[in-house]
């Protein structure tokens, strides 16, 4: 008899990605679970709680969002896999469920041209002050004014993974110089897609040097409030800060500060901490500042693309071979 692989697929997917995902091996089972959307800040009633957990017996596998509770996939003791629909696993982290029990893998660079193409799109609404249009043309004013381009300005990106690379490509492509930190580049290192390369030890050179600062680093204990009110000085005050990692990476309230004091220009910001926004978050309201609810990667499709990614690591699964995205447990990412 074939020892099936049970897999629990936690989010709302159609019959089209379970049949995709049975199709890998005939030992891939999809069992049924409960469909629970987890909204921000919601909380299960103890029945759904149970029946998700009676559901996950037996379970091998899970592919869903990193919103399950500790102690609903603590129940799956057979577990030996969890593939998150997420890049980040910040969430994961803090829950404490970063263990070797069992591995988790994530979506890296699912979404990373489309949150590129925001931070383009941010770029140029600052440069070209479109974000005080919008406000002028609710109250009808007609502010006339002269405004910048980016060829010629520096883009410092930091953290040179996917979601950065894709955005050095497209700032070059604009005539910006780009500049960007990675957390080990090796000696005299260098990379096509960048004009420098520093560690992450040179934050403050490329903060100085940058008219544009774009953070794209996964949130850990090491990058918690990278950015605060030493960081913000270091900046010149006629920069902008763009920021698609996690709202922790800021410290807001300096970030805040910074921003009505003249320290920097300005900022468009897609994450935040906590999230949603507070309605009474002064960030709302400052004329300098774009703000968007955590949409830059949130492109239409995402969920085939995740199961396109997870059925290409079950084939690895199935057949022995190492998954690809596996999150280090020590790193957080």
């Amino acid at each position: 008899m074939i020892e099936p692989i049970r897999v629990a697929i936690t989010f709302k997917v159609d019959d089209e990605v379970i049949h995709q995902i049975e199709a890998v091996d005939p030992r891939v089972k999809v069992v049924d679970f409960p469909r629970i959307v987890l909204a921000q800040g919601s909380a299960l009633s103890e029945a759904q709680i149970e029946e998700a957990k009676a559901a996950l017996s037996g379970v091998e596998v899970i592919f869903g969002p990193n919103t399950l509770p500790p102690a609903i996939v603590d129940s799956a003791k057979d577990l030996k896999w969890f593939q998150t629909i997420t890049a980040g696993v910040d969430r994961m982290a803090a829950d404490g469920m970063l263990t070797d029990r069992y591995v988790i893998t994530k979506v890296s660079g699912l979404a990373s041209v489309a949150i590129a193409e925001y931070v383009i799109g941010a770029m140029v609404m600052l440069a070209k002050g479109l974000h005080g249009s919008v406000r002028d043309q609710q109250e009808h004013k007609w502010s006339f004014r002269f405004t910048s381009e980016l060829p010629g300005k520096t883009c410092g990106i930091i953290g040179l993974g996917a979601i950065g690379r894709e955005t050095a490509k497209r700032a070059r492509a604009f005539g910006m110089r780009v500049v960007a930190t990675r957390r080990r580049p090796g000696e005299n290192e260098g990379d096509p897609d960048c004009d420098a390369l520093f560690p992450h030890s040179e934050l403050t050179r490329v903060l100085q040097e940058s008219d544009y600062v774009v953070l794209c680093v996964p949130l850990t204990d090491e990058t918690r409030h990278l950015i605060g009110a030493e960081e913000l000085k270091a900046m010149k005050p006629t920069a902008s800060l763009i920021n698609i990692a996690r709202g922790g990476v800021i410290d807001q309230e300096a970030l805040y500060a910074a921003l009505t004091d003249g320290t920097i220009a300005s900022a468009a910001l897609d994450v935040f901490e906590p999230e949603p926004l507070p309605a009474e978050s002064p960030f709302w309201d400052l004329p300098n500042v774009i703000v968007t609810p955590h949409i830059s990667g949130a492109v239409e499709g995402y969920g085939h693309r995740a199961a396109a990614i997870f059925v290409a690591n079950l084939r690895r699964y199935v057949a022995g071979e190492p998954l690809e995205n596996v999150v280090d447990p020590v790193l957080a990412y």
